[in-house]
């Protein structure tokens, strides 16, 4: 494949996150393949106090040629007893449902999302796995970090997660697993239930340095706004974060 053209916007987005992701973080690695700029691996450790804990989870996101104007896809390559090997997971943060993706989300953003939507329950999600007993969830979860993806080197996921964790941050873009979680109903197109909040984001994904937020607060604008009704505040929410994004993006 050919060097893909750094003057583009999407290009430069996607190294600006490679440069970010390279820190050292105890809980999550991810990184491109070396020859696609756009499949990207990665490693989550399970969320704390769940069956999944002990665990280390290797999967594979695949950026299309629009990001961040589009979202990513997600699939795990191993198995983590939650969800099925090798196939698409729907999320609010996915490609299955691309009108609630906002550009100012990015990969760190999605991989905390996704690693607690980990431990919430599967309900029939596409992609997830019901019915799992704990302490076959757990059983998985003690044998994960010996897993080897020959894409990856051959390395197994302990030694690609610890080799970049040396003194590593925590800090971390917080997002409740509610954002990212979809009901069956949800799928199947029910829009009568309220949309999930996003509680905070405090590093702006693909953002300028000095600029805070990457989201703005929902409860500062209900603050201000409060004759304004629900629907058209949520607009001014996503109008406000894609021209952050499109200005960062320049």
């Amino acid at each position: 494949m050919p060097p893909p053209n750094k003057n583009t916007p999407t290009v430069r987005r996607i190294l600006k996150e490679a440069k970010e992701m390279s820190q050292p973080d105890k809980d999550i690695f991810a990184a491109p393949i070396e020859d696609n700029l756009f499949e990207w691996h990665f490693i989550i450790r399970g969320p704390p106090s769940s069956a999944y804990e002990e665990g280390y989870y290797h999967g594979r996101i695949n950026l299309p040629s629009n990001y961040p104007l589009a979202p990513p896809s997600f699939r795990f390559l191993q198995d983590s007893g939650r969800f099925d090997v090798n196939r698409e997971i729907c999320l609010s943060i996915s490609n299955f449902h691309a009108e609630e993706w906002l550009p100012a989300w990015g990969i760190r953003t999605a991989l905390v999302a996704l690693r607690s939507f980990m431990a919430t329950e599967a309900n029939g999600a596409v992609g997830s796995i019901d019915g799992v007993p704990d302490e076959t969830k757990r059983e998985i979860a003690r044998k994960s970090k010996e897993f080897k993806c020959s894409t990856c080197s051959g390395q197994r996921n302990d030694e690609l997660l610890c080799a970049t964790t040396e003194g590593g941050s925590t800090k971390e873009p917080q997002l409740e697993a509610s954002i990212v979680y979809k009901s069956v109903g949800q799928q199947s197109g029910d829009k009568s239930t309220d949309k999930s909040k996003i509680t905070a984001a405090k590093q702006g994904e693909g953002g300028a340095k000095g600029t805070g937020s990457a989201v703005v607060s929902t409860q500062q604008i209900q603050h201000t706004s409060r004759g304004i009704c629900r629907h058209k505040l949520m607009l001014i929410i996503s109008v406000l974060v894609a021209i952050w994004a499109v200005i960062s993006l320049l």
